[in-house]
């Protein structure tokens, strides 16, 4: 009787906490995506060969880093505004600047084509550049909805995009794959991804919620972006940073190695990447909505950061322990024995990754708390110090995977860092101190 009083109580205090309902339910929708994705992912690896995947490696990294731009980082601001006018114009803010940067991407191809392909040594990839401008406006268009849906609590919608781009893209690439024996699936199945994910949440947003059609204010636009400049000078550059320091090791690896190592690589990153977008992804949305709402009215969100790290903890040890021991055998069962080394690569970056799975919800809290410009600063000390690892250990002439091992142990130090940083934001003084 005792047990079965405890089961119901718990079942009631799910229900009632609108966090674990809301993980739950964007936590299910990515699982299945992310199942489709595992499942997929043998039949893409054995269509498609390791310079395939370099190829379109170096294009995400391209696209990714070119992308930071894309919104000037005033996404969060859609989130961040109390009154909901406000942040209806917030989003108008974005749109206009993405739509502006896509457009100005395009002209710079369009007048600099010749320098900037003369500097691109992958020959394959160069016909696919018409293609970043487009990438960028659609995923921006549809991180814009997205942020926008998270603040109407609508993880009804976000589920349901999730798992139409989860859908979409493999199906698309393992068609052409089999029809063309090339790279184009795979480029025309990311774009296809892209463009189907924004008009998606742009045709059920407007569907269900208003967007500012009738109530657009070029002034209160203008006020916003004044008012939320600590974005661009701050969260810009150092998210840039970020992101070059993330993709260091596709330019590096591809100036050292080729493109088909960069393909190793990728899939041990995208491998490892899973967890992060299964469950840290659907944490990190409620998590967001849930500390900034606190920390708002209460003046702290301490419990809920405690409560998520020691949750994206415990979910860290079993995937972490499974790569150290079964890594490359891992790698070759399920892709082959040609992607065995990517076994090898996910062994030593396992490591970082953990990291990453706990620290990146959490590290919203440079964004909650205002703290842009110390953000700003941890970034640049990531990048700096990631290319002087590079630099020594190729001067050195390590092995590739220890070259990644060193890569993988100097990011865990900073996360380790940042994480302690970030409990000490969770408390808001001058919201106690008033």
């Amino acid at each position: 009787m005792k047990s079965i009083k405890m089961l119901n109580r718990l079942i009631q205090n799910y229900k009632q906490s609108d966090f674990l309902v809301n993980v739950t339910k964007l936590g299910s929708a990515t699982t299945l995506a992310q199942l489709i994705s595992i499942s997929t992912a043998p039949v893409l690896y054995r269509i498609y060969d390791k310079a395939d995947y370099g190829t379109l490696g170096l294009y995400m990294a391209i696209t990714g880093i070119t992308g930071v731009f894309s919104t000037l980082q005033y996404l969060q601001t859609i989130l961040l505004e109390k009154e909901d006018e406000d942040a209806i114009n917030a989003m108008w803010l974005n749109r206009g600047i993405n739509i502006g940067f896509s457009l100005l991407v395009f002209l710079v191809l369009l007048i600099l084509w010749r320098p900037i392909t003369s500097y691109i040594e992958n020959e394959a990839l160069i016909k696919w550049l018409w293609l970043v401008p487009i990438s960028i406006f659609f995923s921006g268009q549809g991180e814009i909805f997205k942020v926008w849906a998270n603040r109407k609590k609508e993880y009804t919608i976000l589920t349901q995009n999730t798992m139409l781009s989860a859908i979409a893209v493999p199906t698309i690439s393992i068609s052409l794959g089999l029809l063309f024996e090339s790279e184009m699936g795979l480029f025309i199945g990311l774009l296809s991804g892209q463009c189907l994910s924004a008009i998606f949440m742009v045709y059920l947003m407007r569907r269900n919620h208003d967007i500012g059609y009738l109530h657009f204010n070029r002034d209160r636009i203008k006020a916003l972006f004044y008012k939320h400049k600590a974005f661009p000078l701050f969260s810009l550059p150092s998210e840039f940073v970020n992101r070059f320091t993330n993709q260091l090791p596709v330019f590096m690896l591809n100036a050292y190695a080729g493109p088909a190592v960069v393909g190793v690589y990728n899939l041990a990153t995208r491998m490892l990447g899973l967890p992060i977008q299964l469950i840290g992804g659907a944490i990190s949305t409620v998590f967001l909505q849930k500390a900034t709402h606190d920390y708002n009215s209460t003046g702290t969100c301490r419990p809920i950061f405690i409560k998520t790290f020691k949750t994206l903890s415990l979910i860290a040890i079993v995937p972490t322990l499974i790569i150290v021991f079964y890594g490359p055998d891992l790698f070759a069962l399920v892709f082959g024995e040609k992607w065995r080394n990517a076994g090898s690569y996910a062994r030593v970056l396992i490591l970082l990754f953990s990291g990453k799975l706990i620290v990146s919800p959490l590290s919203y809290l440079f964004f909650i708390a205002r703290k842009q410009r110390e953000d700003f600063l941890w970034h640049g000390w990531m990048l700096v110090s990631n290319i002087l690892v590079f630099k020594v250990a190729f001067e050195v002439q390590l092995s590739l995977v220890n070259v990644l091992l060193a890569y993988s142990l100097n990011y865990l130090l900073i996360y380790v860092i940042y994480i302690t940083r970030s409990y000490f934001l969770t408390q808001n003084d001058t919201f106690n101190k008033a």
